[in-house]
């Protein structure tokens, strides 16, 4: 009788597993209501200083096959990107720039020659490229959906979909999934990559390790941050290893150096192995790093990766090093701080989403265990990325350099969370939690970019705690010409912070350089920070942080989503 019952509990007649499909269906949903809110707030924002740079590049590669074009970034989410382009029958642009000695900011030149050629549709050109940045964030949904039901021992679906929530629905991580930029895109290639090692080191079956190094190398090429998982799989392997007495530890190294060797592969397959085991003496690098690197090696030794990925990953190394703008609190400084994505994360993660993270570390404490293995592989590699931006580099630009972290912490927390024991005390703690995160979720709909907690007094006070891509990256021009027609002025006088031309989104300006005129101005709330360049019709000049005079701009009279600023000039008496 015993087999016979087993064999019934197998029908889908007899036993249907509602459970497993009720927590696909309400995935379905949250997937369908995310997708939603990405889509209809990313067509009313325009191009934003990266995008500018990005899309160019990516198209670039797909019309020329030349990878010289990928000079401060790998190629893999500029081309994906780009690949709706293709359907598109664009008209022919200048010729692109290629990067030379002479012209080393060619990423940027390359989208100034792309958008003077496609001044018309050039919008449009953008909606449809960045549906490829929000299809892949859904899919990085699903993967921290399945993570966390595999993680869980209890209530497997409920954890799934608490990690899937608070992926999809962060401010933060929505207002990149809607961008064609590499961040939101890496994110999902650095998660799939630390997933599969967890795969690898519960079976490692050689199939595992092949789609383990397919994963890894596609990381690779999304984006530079993803170098720090070399180390960071080998440090997780060795936990591994001391946690388990069972795991042989020659054939673990044997298969994580068969991952290493298929993610190079798989590297230069994604530069169509064009320049690829270049000398050492041939390589012209200027970082210090690997100058010093050069000068120890042997110039006859071939490096296996391809030419181009070295230089770019050498520009990014120095640009690192020399370090950008920064600004936070109200102070301008040049660099980084060791503070500094702390201080963000206390500003721009929404008050519920901390407080059930704060709720996920009480409850590991108070279980008073040492940490789960599976609880190092998460953390370790979400508190390396955290500390090497932290500590390493001078180039802090924003909370989207360390927002692969992000999904990593929130399966930890979903499963730290559906693990215990549910009290009605803790289920109306969690339950209030989730709403009044929702609530925060459809309150900064659809300024994700530029949204800041009630910590700091919301986003209409943000731009005096932190500027540039952690609230104004140029997204508002189409809002800013909405307005200037509902108020029926003919044009306006605009300071902006931006790389696209105003005149490309129908705004008719002027940009002011010594006196103002009467009438309306409008003012990039990043510029009160720190100077950039100033489009004036396809003229650039360099402006210092811009100071407002109280006594000629008065009062703002409204702001374009949080970011642009506008007063009314009065005539002089």
């Amino acid at each position: 009788m015993e087999p016979a019952t087993c064999e019934q509990s197998d029908r889908p007649d007899d036993h249907p597993p509602t459970p497993r499909r009720r927590g696909w269906a309400v995935l379905a949903l949250l997937g369908a209501l995310y997708v939603l809110l990405a889509f209809t707030s990313l067509t009313g924002k325009s191009v934003t200083i990266d995008e500018f740079g990005h899309l160019p590049v990516g198209y670039n590669v797909l019309t020329t096959g030349n990878f010289d074009y990928c000079q401060l970034n790998p190629p893999l989410m500029n081309v994906l990107s780009a690949l709706p382009l293709l359907a598109l029958d664009l008209p022919p642009s200048s010729v692109p720039r290629r990067s030379t000695s002479e012209h080393k900011y060619s990423f940027w030149l390359n989208g100034y020659d792309f958008m003077f050629g496609h001044e018309q549709g050039y919008h449009h050109i953008y909606v449809v490229a960045r549906c490829v940045t929000v299809f892949l964030v859904a899919l990085l949904g699903v993967l921290v959906f399945v993570w966390a039901r595999t993680l869980a021992t209890r209530r497997a679906d409920l954890a799934g979909l608490l990690a899937a929530a608070l992926v999809w629905f962060s401010p933060g991580v929505l207002a990149h999934a809607r961008l064609v930029t590499t961040d939101a895109g890496a994110t999902l290639f650095i998660c799939l990559a630390l997933w599969s090692l967890h795969r690898v080191l519960r079976r490692p079956t050689w199939a595992a390790v092949v789609a383990c190094g397919v994963a890894l190398g596609l990381a690779q090429l999304s984006k530079f941050t993803a170098v720090w998982l070399c180390p960071v799989f080998v440090v997780l392997a060795v936990v591994w290893r001391l946690s388990s007495h069972t795991v042989d530890g020659r054939r673990l190294a044997l298969r994580l150096l068969a991952v290493f060797v298929v993610s190079i592969i798989v590297i230069n397959a994604g530069y169509l192995f064009q320049h690829t085991l270049p000398t050492v003496e041939r390589l012209e690098f200027v970082s210090q790093p690997l100058i010093f690197l050069k000068d120890v090696l042997p110039g006859w030794l071939r490096v296996p990766l391809p030419e181009r990925f070295l230089l770019a990953f050498d520009a990014q190394l120095d640009a690192a090093r020399g370090g950008d703008p920064s600004y936070l609190f109200g102070e301008s400084y040049h660099g980084g701080r060791w503070y500094f994505f702390v201080a963000l994360l206390a500003i721009k993660v929404p008050i519920p989403m901390l407080g059930l993270a704060a709720l996920a570390v009480a409850v590991a404490i108070r279980r008073r265990r040492r940490l789960t293995t599976d609880s190092v592989l998460l953390l370790l590699p979400a508190g390396v990325l955290v500390a090497v931006f932290s500590l390493l580099s001078n180039k802090q630009l924003g909370l989207r350099m360390i927002l692969p972290a992000a999904p990593l912490f929130c399966v930890w927390a979903a499963v730290t969370l559906a693990r215990v024991d549910w009290t009605r005390l803790r289920t109306y703690a969690v339950s209030a939690l989730l709403v009044w995160f929702a609530g925060e979720s459809l309150r900064a709909y659809p300024d994700y970019l530029a949204y800041f907690n009630q910590f700091v007094g919301g986003p209409s006070r943000g731009y005096r705690c932190a500027i540039g891509s952690n609230l104004d990256w140029g997204q508002d021009l189409i809002g800013l010409k909405s307005y200037v027609d509902d108020v029926g002025d003919d044009s306006i006088q605009l300071l902006y912070f931006g790389r696209v031309d105003p005149a490309v989104y129908g705004l008719r300006y002027a940009v002011p350089t010594d006196i103002l005129e009467p009438g309306l101005v409008a003012v990039s709330v990043s510029l009160l920070g720190r100077g950039y360049l100033l489009n004036d019709h396809g003229t650039y000049f360099w402006a210092g942080p811009i100071r407002l005079d109280p006594a000629v701009f008065g009062e703002p009279i409204t702001t374009i989503g949080h970011t642009i600023q506008v007063y009314r000039v009065q005539p002089r008496r």
